[in-house]
């Protein structure tokens, strides 16, 4: 996939490697970031994600002490040879100049430095980075570099990608979607029909895989215990005391009670009269607090103090946490539904937020919707690739403002695919 011939190397490539170089130099002499999720990998949480478990814990038994430089190591590495592998691939479908090639790369390596330090910081952002990167940039050649042949890379770092970071557990389906709006005349010849059904079916595959580490670790087959926790937190924050009534099940209707009280005496609830960017401000800075330490710790304290009989070991160390996930499922639901005005005021600011404008939002909304009409009926391959940029920058903006709160954590990954876009569109504007 990325061969070096060293022997033809420009000044220009030397220079770039030096770059590298230079940001290598950078991780690797500032010291390892621990946090509280860096504790929950090595632990094996059943919250935490299969793939970044495995990495953290077989570095650990290997490298003992010193697994933390070796991490680093890992995550400096990995990611610059993904960002070199994506910088190539985009400057030669974009077409892109040294004016632009300059900024690109600076976007792309932004998030080895603060205040991001994605290789410092034992998280997963870290294997997630050069991941996504990979993730996209392999997409890319499928689509529009007819390079059918790496589909099986493909799905190798898509399911690596996914085990990784839930969040981009959907991006596939937009491959497939502009892979259908292009092949649409001729999708039901069996080498397109069956690349489609691959497409859409790699999410069974990574979910099923999901679903049975967690049988043989913790001995319940389901999802990882995250989504609808995160999910609930605002609905919950917005919500009245009196909203338990709409609770059927007993168990969850005291949860929501036990977690709203203990909002309520943390004093992190809305107040009375303000805005609601004012909301969203308190709720954006807050949520640490009202989701780990109050809703999570709420529904799992109440199974640790009523656990069933005959589970086994493991289910035991990890039952609160499953069923503490269900009960925020509900929680996600019947609140948005009762309380649907305000919850749609917080997601619209929480979403526009992490564009840091809503003129950003609408002109990505709008490329979105343009290039869809126009990839749809009047198919050329400037209009897929606008479509496919603006749909990945669209669909995680989309689901983490869902799922927690716009930080740039979760939305650093496709600020190269918006500069991309807005470039992209300006030659367009300039053609036409």
């Amino acid at each position: 996939m990325l061969k070096i011939n060293f022997k033809t190397l420009s000044t220009k490539t030397y220079i770039l490697f030096s770059v590298y170089l230079g940001v290598f130099l950078f991780c690797i002499f500032t010291d390892p970031i621990y946090s509280h999720d860096t504790y929950s990998y090595l632990r094996a949480m059943p919250f935490r994600q299969l793939g970044y478990v495995f990495f953290m814990k077989g570095l650990n038994l290997v490298f003992g002490s010193y697994f933390d430089v070796v991490v680093v190591f890992v995550h400096t590495v990995f990611t610059l040879v993904a960002v070199h592998y994506f910088y190539l691939r985009a400057v030669s479908l974009f077409k892109l100049h040294t004016l632009l090639k300059i900024p690109l790369l600076v976007i792309l390596l932004f998030p080895f430095f603060p205040p991001m330090l994605i290789a410092n910081n034992l998280c997963s952002e870290g294997l997630g980075y050069g991941l996504y990167l990979l993730f996209v940039a392999i997409g890319l050649d499928l689509l529009f570099n007819n390079k059918r042949n790496h589909l099986k890379y493909y799905i190798i770092v898509y399911l690596g990608l996914v085990f990784v970071r839930s969040q981009f557990i959907f991006s596939t389906l937009i491959f497939a979607g502009v892979y259908f709006l292009m092949f649409r005349r001729s999708i039901f010849k069996h080498k397109n029909l069956l690349r489609i059904i691959i497409l859409c079916g790699i999410i069974g595959v990574a979910s099923l895989t999901e679903r049975s580490y967690h049988k043989l670790k913790d001995g319940f087959f389901k999802p990882t215990p995250l989504g609808y926790t995160s999910a609930s937190t605002a609905p919950i924050y917005l919500s009245d005391r009196s909203d338990d009534t709409l609770i059927e099940q007993k168990d969850y209707r005291t949860i929501f009670q036990l977690s709203y009280d203990s909002l309520t005496k943390k004093d992190l609830l809305p107040k009375p009269n303000q805005t609601v960017k004012e909301n969203y401000i308190f709720f954006h800075n807050n949520l640490p607090k009202i989701c780990n330490q109050t809703i999570r710790a709420q529904g799992v304290n109440y199974y640790l103090n009523n656990l069933p009989k005959r589970l086994s070991e493991k289910q035991l160390r990890s039952y609160a946490f499953f069923e503490a996930e269900a009960a925020c499922k509900v929680f996600t639901k019947t609140l948005i539904i009762k309380n649907f005005d305000k919850w749609i005021a917080l997601y619209y600011t929480n979403l526009t937020y992490g564009f840091y404008t809503p003129i950003l939002f609408f002109f990505v909304v709008f490329m979105f919707l343009f290039s869809l009409i126009k990839t749809t009926f009047y198919y050329q391959k400037k209009y897929a690739i606008l479509f496919l940029l603006s749909s990945l920058i669209l669909s995680n903006a989309l689901f983490i403002a869902f799922a927690s709160h716009s930080i740039m954590r979760y939305l650093f990954y496709n600020y190269a695919l918006l500069f991309l876009l807005f470039i992209s569109t300006v030659k367009l504007l300039k053609r036409e």
